[in-house]
């Protein structure tokens, strides 16, 4: 069998679910292919941080489900704290995990008419003069796909850009992460405002990177992203030099206990961990979003070497390219200078935003160098800081 639509999706993420109920919304027949069966249960992302949050709220997409976007009074920049003030702050905040967004975003879609079709593995893509046809394996075997247009939204391991040839230049972390949610009994933890007391260890300050001689770690209670999460549960990371480390969807306890032990010197108190995995950090961009009828956003597109952007980042790479499919689907704009010029806009406005990030995110890392470069950098960064204007420039960086 053979289905045609006006535009495929690859990549059921926040960014592809987003685009489609932006095409939708417009009246684009659109179809998304995600190859996992069900959404992912390991916790990722756990908010949006900047403008695309606000597009959300626009959108009417948080309307009854007790969610609200923030004026972020501070925020971590590398090891700093951006002191913004609640007033004058420039950076929005959306605290959601990213399951229950891409459930708000996957509802939304359908109920505007896309279709969202889990357990659909695109294998290959063609593409002529007047479509893209994209070969797609389900459990009932193998069809074509083919649309006006195509979009890869199917992250930093894109198989739509690979296939495309596009080059995905850039650097990769000499450290590796290694994350979970964990358990930590309250006689082992004590919090005060932003202060956790944690037994065995002393202080850390809560969502921000607490550095030592051998890494970093960061901590946060799972509750204040998710309230319904219980009052026990945290969300933790070590950061340490990678060595032959390879990173992990799956993390052993032991060697998540042992990460700690390494970085603090001592141990991390939790009695259970959870959706335990290490990451390596990558900082890259690809060197085109456009190639004749298919299209590259979110982590196909980039990904970055520090947290609080990537969200942002791929949901406004959506809303500009609906805009932009959408017009030229909108009447059948035909062939020609004025429908290429309209479509290479995309990559006009996405890609200077994304170098953007790269500057700042890559700044973040630069900062928290364990070297006399690193620390000079502080130093003079810790100055120019302490004016608040400054703080809230960088703020306006990030917001996007």
């Amino acid at each position: 069998m053979s289905r045609q639509t006006d535009v495929v999706i690859i990549g059921g993420g926040p960014t592809g679910l987003l685009l489609a109920g932006e095409l939708a919304g417009a009246g684009v027949r659109t179809a998304v292919l995600e190859r996992a069966p069900q959404p992912a249960s390991t916790p990722k992302a756990n908010g949006v941080v900047g403008r695309a949050a606000v597009e959300l709220r626009r959108r009417k997409l948080l309307r009854a489900t007790g969610l609200h976007v923030l004026r972020s009074p501070r925020y971590g920049f590398g090891p700093f704290e951006l002191r913004l003030g609640l007033l004058r702050s420039p950076l929005h905040i959306l605290p959601i995990p990213q399951r229950r967004l891409e459930q708000l975003l996957a509802q939304r879609a359908m109920r505007l008419g896309a279709e969202i079709l889990r357990g659909h593995e695109a294998l290959t893509l063609r593409q002529d003069d007047t479509g893209v046809t994209v070969r797609v394996r389900n459990g009932e075997g193998e069809a074509d796909w083919g649309s006006r247009y195509l979009v890869g939204c199917d992250g930093a391991h894109s198989l739509v850009r690979k296939r495309l040839g596009i080059a995905f230049p850039g650097t990769t972390s000499s450290e590796i992460s290694r994350l979970a949610r964990v358990t930590i009994p309250a006689n082992a933890i004590s919090r005060r405002g932003a202060l956790l007391e944690v037994r065995g260890i002393g202080p850390l300050l809560a969502f921000r990177q607490n550095r030592t001689e051998h890494g970093s770690v960061a901590i946060a209670p799972a509750n204040a992203l998710d309230r319904s999460a219980p009052d026990d549960l945290y969300i933790v990371a070590a950061n340490e030099p990678r060595g032959t480390a390879e990173p992990a969807d799956e993390l052993d306890e032991a060697e998540l206990r042992a990460s700690f032990r390494r970085v603090l010197g001592a141990e991390l108190p939790f009695t259970a961990a959870f959706a335990a995995r290490s990451t390596v950090a990558n900082s890259r961009l690809a060197e085109r979003y456009r190639l004749g009828r298919v299209f590259l956003a979110g982590d196909a597109a980039h990904v970055f070497s520090a947290g609080g952007s990537a969200l942002n980042t791929g949901l406004l790479d959506a809303i500009v390219l609906a805009e932009k499919l959408a017009a030229v689907l909108d009447g059948d704009m035909p062939e020609g200078k004025a429908r290429d010029a309209l479509l290479d806009a995309y990559q006009g406005e996405r890609q200077p935003a994304a170098q953007r990030v790269l500057a700042h995110t890559r700044v973040q890392v630069a900062l928290e160098a364990r070297d006399e470069n690193g620390a000079a950098l502080r130093e003079l960064f810790g100055e120019l800081l302490a004016d608040r204007g400054a703080g809230r420039r960088i703020a306006a960086l990030i917001e996007g």
